[in-house]
């Protein structure tokens, strides 16, 4: 009677199993020792055997074999005839005869850093031209002509025209709660508007400034090319009548004053009227 007990040669653990069978392939995938190619080999194979036409400096005189990439010799050394092919059977012969193949590094490698350094200064030259602007000259008008042009151009009353501060109104009651800036605002309103009533004039609001009225020269001069050339400042304008004492450059009423342009240069200054209005007061 046959048993039926493995047989005892038979591995009884997993770990037996898998190192067996790993035996097994081991004898049907026998291992291949694969090597890489040098760089020597690999740019070898990129590289052709051509024969020089010209003597190319870095590379060798007229008639010497040296090696060249193929794409090189294909899209620019070829086209422009710089070298040509050489024909397996005469590559042939030459190796047999023991003609030397090679690149001569050194050829022409002084007369090119020459070349470099010549077209590297015309460069850098060319590059300092393109960089080089040349200011722009304006031509400054005698202190005579400036004051022609603003004799000529600019009216000899100037309007403006600001809100006025109302001096009849009744005095506002006083709020509980209102701040401390307010009372500060209220006083110096009320300081502003006896101070002018004192003077005999109506208070406004802001004033009338020397750089609103170079403000205002400056367009009336804009509409001609020769006047708009015209340089004038603020410290240039002070009003003569009208002024607070000791600020001679703003005027903080309604009123006709007049005003000083003193050009520079010039011996006497020119004299405008300036005309505040009220804002709802319609000009005639």
């Amino acid at each position: 009677m046959t048993s039926l007990a493995r047989p005892a040669l038979l591995p009884q653990c997993p770990s037996c199993v898998r190192r067996v069978t790993r035996l097994g392939l081991a004898v049907w995938s026998p291992l291949q020792q694969v090597r890489n190619k040098s760089k020597a080999a690999k740019e070898a194979e990129r590289n052709i055997i051509v024969k020089l036409l010209h003597d190319t400096p870095r590379f060798g005189r007229a008639g010497t074999y040296i090696p060249i990439n193929r794409a090189m010799m294909r899209n620019r050394w070829f086209p422009a005839r710089i070298a040509d092919y050489v024909p397996a059977v005469q590559l042939k012969q030459l190796k047999v005869q023991g003609v030397e193949i090679g690149r001569d590094a050194s050829f022409g490698a002084d007369l090119l850093e020459e070349e470099e350094e010549g077209f590297a200064d015309g460069l850098l030259q060319q590059q300092q031209q393109q960089q080089y602007v040349r200011p722009i000259e304006i031509e400054l008008l005698s202190a005579q002509r400036t004051a022609e042009l603003i004799d000529t151009f600019v009216p000899s009353t100037i309007d403006f025209a600001r809100q006025p501060i109302e001096q009849d109104r009744p005095e506002p009651s006083k709020r509980h709660g209102a701040s401390a800036a307010a009372d500060i605002y209220n006083l110096a309103q009320n300081a502003l508007k006896e101070k002018t009533k004192a003077a005999g004039g109506t208070a406004i609001y802001g004033s009338v400034s020397s750089a609103d009225i170079v403000a205002t020269i400056k367009g009336a001069l804009a509409h001609n090319d020769e006047a708009a050339r015209v340089l004038l400042s603020e410290g240039d304008v002070n009003f003569i009548t009208g002024h607070e004492e000791g600020d001679t450059t703003r005027v903080k009423q309604l009123g006709v004053f007049q005003v000083a342009i003193q050009v520079p240069g010039a011996e006497e200054p020119l004299t405008r009227n300036i005309r505040i209005r009220a804002k709802a007061e319609t000009t005639t």
